[in-house]
């Protein structure tokens, strides 16, 4: 919390592998900035999910949670699962061998019925994740500060179902006559959530809510996919002021996503609907951003937001003092890096009439924020083009990444967090 109360909150988006190594860097940021231990609320989603699961578990021991989860996400979780396919396939094979091709063709309408049943992915992975990052562990393990959120999308109702440390809850899963959630997360299995969290449609078989953590028959099993399908920045919990328990006043959203939408390699059906998903989750996003950041009328809350897709040069810097010319950064954010009163108003009145403002004045206030956060003194934390091209380059996925990629990640991120908490939240670090 800061110094009055107000609750600090970080979200941790989706984004598989890629996102988990990403995040690293933003907690290694906010360690160094010395807020990570003040953070009061974590709300993540699917990669962002198994980051948060496993430093909270080791969060005594911030130098050993760094070297050991860095070495885990240089191994991959997709074995078994593959393994499955690969089953599937030769047993395919094996059957147009012995009986002829012809029969074999009968396995097309029995995987149709029976996908998740041949092939139940979730499962494996699940498996793994448990063997590689929980070790039994259940979200009572987890501690009571920071509270973590594990979002994942409900099915049938297109809404969140999330996970903390005791409970399992979503809008319409509460008895209305006690006002208490139908189901508990005492004793959940981690690997169990976090796997609900990453369960990406189009590859993996959902997760339905298991019997035994049903508090009463109001609800029907809730059947659980990825949190991103309804929020890939883990945001939305910590950004609505009606949620009483984890409405947070300062948030620093980490996104690692990295779709760039256009309209190449559309194939044939399911490369459209891969397409079509990306494009409803990213509309999402610029929703979400432009609420959160972009909004006059977000006076609640106050946000420092860090992108992947954005750039690592101070084109950060010239957009802060455009929002102050817009009126959407608020005056005792701009006052804190040096620019008083007079300055923005002059700004926003001349933004009015001119939609922009002399080129000088712009870099004399953006040489005031430079001064004000350390610019220069970041230079060598700061990714050169090569660095930020890697870092955009990987995929969403499971398996394992390259010490590189591990790395370029992480600089970027670890980068743009100081940069951007130290423009947004600069009241958080006095």
């Amino acid at each position: 919390m800061d110094n009055i109360g107000n609750k600090i909150g970080l979200a941790l988006s989706g984004g598989g592998y890629r996102a988990a190594a990403y995040h690293v860097g933003t907690l290694r940021a906010l360690r160094y900035l010395g807020l990570l231990d003040k953070v009061d609320v974590i709300s993540s989603v699917s990669g962002g999910s198994i980051v948060v699961a496993y430093y909270l578990l080791h969060k005594d021991n911030f130098r050993l949670f760094l070297k050991d989860f860095n070495k885990k996400i240089h191994i991959g979780v997709m074995h078994l699962a593959y393994t499955n396919v690969f089953l599937f396939v030769s047993a395919f094979i094996a059957i147009g061998y012995v009986f002829g091709w012809a029969w074999s063709l009968l396995i097309i309408p029995v995987f149709w019925f029976l996908n998740f049943k041949l092939m139940p992915l979730s499962i494996w992975i699940r498996k793994q994740y448990d063997w590689h990052f929980f070790h039994g562990k259940t979200l009572s393990d987890l501690p009571d500060v920071p509270r973590a959120i594990i979002n994942t999308t409900d099915v049938a109702l297109a809404s969140p179902f999330k996970f903390s440390k005791d409970r399992a809850w979503g809008f319409a899963y509460r008895d209305y006559r006690t006002g208490t959630d139908s189901f508990t997360g005492v004793n959940f299995p981690i690997s169990l959530a976090v796997m609900a969290s990453s369960c990406v449609p189009f590859a993996f078989n959902p997760i339905r809510m298991p019997e035994k953590f049903r508090k009463n028959k109001v609800s029907k099993l809730p059947l659980l996919v990825d949190g991103g399908l309804y929020d890939n920045q883990g945001v939305h919990e910590i950004s609505e002021q009606t949620s009483e328990h984890y409405f947070t006043k300062y948030a620093i959203v980490s996104n690692a996503g990295n779709t760039e939408l256009d309209d190449k390699k559309i194939w044939n059906i399911v490369k459209l609907l891969i397409k079509t998903s990306d494009i409803l989750m990213k509309r999402i996003e610029k929703l979400q951003s432009r609420k959160i950041m972009f909004s006059s009328s977000n006076v609640e809350s106050r946000f420092a937001y860090l992108s992947l897709t954005w750039d690592a040069t101070d084109r950060l810097v010239r957009s802060f003092v455009w929002n102050i010319a817009q009126g959407l950064v608020p005056a005792e954010v701009y006052q804190e890096h040096g620019i008083e009163e007079g300055e923005a108003e002059a700004m926003r009145k001349h933004h009015q009439i001119s939609k922009g403002y002399k080129s000088d004045d712009l870099e004399r206030l953006m040489q005031k924020v430079k001064n004000s956060i350390g610019w220069d003194s970041l230079e060598h934390l700061r990714p050169n083009e090569e660095e930020v091209e890697i870092a955009r380059d990987v995929c969403t996925g499971l398996d394992g990444l390259s010490k590189k990629k591990i790395y370029c990640l992480q600089k970027f991120s670890e980068w743009m967090t100081i940069v951007q908490v130290r423009m947004y939240l600069p009241n958080l670090l006095n």
